[in-house]
């Protein structure tokens, strides 16, 4: 069934397609869906690209007011090129089936495509560790906020607001040769090709890792190997992202330290408590040592991010709770040890 979510008094403002591609991913599929449906902009169509599951992804689809097609298994981006090719907006969003979509997600990106120029846009993230049973907030830079893209995506790119026009002006669409980060390459070419990108600074994706995404050690032997090929396609990406991360920590560092020293200092000693604690123990339980491998990541980086982002009251107070709730599993890691 083909179902516009338009409403007659919004006709006149431009479609907006929302693709879900999905393989196999039908526990997660109706929360993608639902978020899709819960767009406070109302001019949408929703597809659902089925790439081959063999689960219940067609029941759970069926249950809602959308476009469904089914295809033989090809790949994320051959998912997501068909539904591209089915979709009828000038602007369209490509989700994952295990992530979702803030409520204004689309009204607050589309904004920002008012000039005919702007090709994409992007936003910031909040990323869910299944395992962990904690989020984080992972934000868009706005230094260096079109090459960031260029010198690595500072977390997950996340679902972007493309336009068709932008899209179509490409050779390809999504490279079928990729089966991760087919959308940073997609991202890369469209900067390549002149257009431009803006950047939402809020967190408006929710963005799921499980033992099937990023922790999958196939998985990642895969995003490594097309990170190198996205390096060899821009040999200046490397260079650059070498530079930025000099910047962030000797020039960025300073300036952190000048004018916001307290929470710098804060900082070190956060992350030199986590690491004295871990030192203490001597680790006979193997699945709890790579569980707090884990967790001593999420504390550094979450670090990190607070002090970089001291500036801004939500992110800081946000970044506060995450790091109590790090260290509160850090230390029953370290119990679960001791038993």
């Amino acid at each position: 069934m083909s179902v516009s979510c338009g409403q007659n008094s919004k006709l006149n403002q431009p479609l907006v397609s929302i693709i879900i591609s999905t393989y196999n991913y039908g526990h997660y599929l109706a929360e993608a869906i639902e978020s899709a449906l819960n767009q406070t902009y109302k001019n949408i169509e929703i597809i659902v690209v089925d790439d081959g599951s063999t689960d219940n992804t067609k029941s759970v689809a069926k249950n809602y007011p959308i476009k469904y097609v089914f295809q033989k298994h090809q790949g994320v981006s051959a998912a997501k090129n068909h539904g591209v090719r089915m979709s009828n907006g000038e602007f369209f969003v490509c989700l994952d089936a295990d992530d979702k979509l803030s409520p204004e997600f689309v009204t607050k990106t589309l904004k920002l495509m008012e000039k005919p120029d702007v090709g994409f846009v992007r936003t910031g993230s909040i990323v869910y560790n299944e395992d962990l049973k904690i989020g984080n907030v992972w934000m868009p830079r706005k230094l260096f906020s079109k090459y960031s893209l260029f010198a690595g995506w500072w977390g997950a790119l996340g679902p972007v607001l493309i336009r068709r026009a932008a899209f179509d002006s490409l050779d390809h669409g999504f490279d079928t040769n990729f089966k991760a980060f087919e959308d940073l390459d997609l991202c890369f070419r469209l900067l390549a090709r002149g257009w431009r990108t803006k950047a939402v600074y809020e967190p408006l994706h929710w963005y799921r890792i499980h033992k099937n995404s990023t922790v999958n050690p196939k998985t990642k032997e895969i995003e490594r190997h097309n990170i190198q090929v996205i390096n060899q396609k821009y040999w200046f990406r490397e260079s650059y992202r070498k530079f930025y991360s000099f910047y962030l920590r000797s020039f960025g560092a300073a300036a952190m330290l000048i004018t916001h020293p307290i929470c710098y200092l804060k900082g070190i000693q956060t992350k030199t408590r986590a690491r004295i604690w871990i030192k203490s123990q001597k680790w006979n339980n193997t699945d709890e040592n790579e569980r707090v491998k884990e967790v001593f990541k999420e504390i550094q980086m979450t670090t990190d991010m607070l002090t970089q982002w001291s500036y801004n009251k939500y992110l800081k107070n946000y970044y506060k709770n995450q790091l109590r709730k790090l260290e509160d599993l850090l230390k029953d890691a370290i119990l679960n040890n001791r038993q």
